[in-house]
């Protein structure tokens, strides 16, 4: 299940909102009707002859499964506790640290004399179906779309830098890659053109706050 359709398990229909486009003024259907309504929330006014209105729902209907929403989030969970401490911890020790986690990924800070080689011998932990045919470590492709398996997202390519602010807000540098930046809540272009990677540095190292202005339309 990819993420799009498990947000649908799990989206509040509390938020979900009615916009009407109204060309006119007067009529049963025009702005003038729509504002002197009781549910009426707010106005964006566009030209002389379009505005957009914002009602408030009279009735929510409840009808997303929540609880396979719900189950998705423990069952990854279980899966991702289960390599960390059944699989990682009494592999590497105290050389392997969890740097970030979220939903279904960790990143690792691991100390050892080759990963990949371990990655080869326990092959069947891992979907290698992304790395290059040819790749330097000979990590054979296998395990495609596996669920429960845990998957190299930069496929043998060297993360070299971390920072990590919290929860869905961090950035990384990867060998041969454009840096991943990542800021929820903050539009993905705003991220790309205004936030560094150093400013993430700076605020991890100097414990400061930083804004950014965007204009939205």
């Amino acid at each position: 299940m990819n993420n799009e359709v498990f947000g649908k398990t799990m989206e509040n229909v509390r938020n979900h909102v009615d916009v009407k486009l109204v060309t006119k003024w007067n009529g049963r259907y025009g702005a003038e009707a729509m504002i002197a309504k009781p549910n009426f929330h707010s106005r964006s006014v566009f030209s002389s002859n379009l505005v957009a209105i914002e009602m408030r729902k009279l009735e929510v209907k409840f009808n997303k499964p929540i609880y396979v929403g719900m189950c998705i989030l423990d069952i990854s969970k279980v899966c991702l506790y289960e390599f960390h401490h059944e699989y990682m911890l009494p592999l590497y020790h105290d050389k392997c640290k969890i740097m970030y986690t979220d939903t279904d990924s960790l990143i690792y800070h691991i100390e050892c004399e080759n990963v990949y080689e371990q990655m080869k011998r326990d092959i069947a932990r891992f979907d290698t179906s992304d790395y290059a045919s040819d790749n330097i470590y000979g990590i054979p492709l296998m395990n495609k779309k596996i669920p429960g398996l845990m998957k190299d997202e930069n496929n043998g390519a060297i993360m070299t830098e971390f920072v990590g602010l919290r929860a869905k807000m961090y950035a990384l540098k990867v060998d041969g890659k454009k840096d991943t930046k990542k800021a929820k809540g903050v539009k993905s272009n705003v991220v790309a053109r205004k936030i560094t990677f150093d400013d993430y540095t700076q605020c991890l190292q100097e414990k400061i706050e930083m804004i950014v202005e965007i204009s939205l339309v």
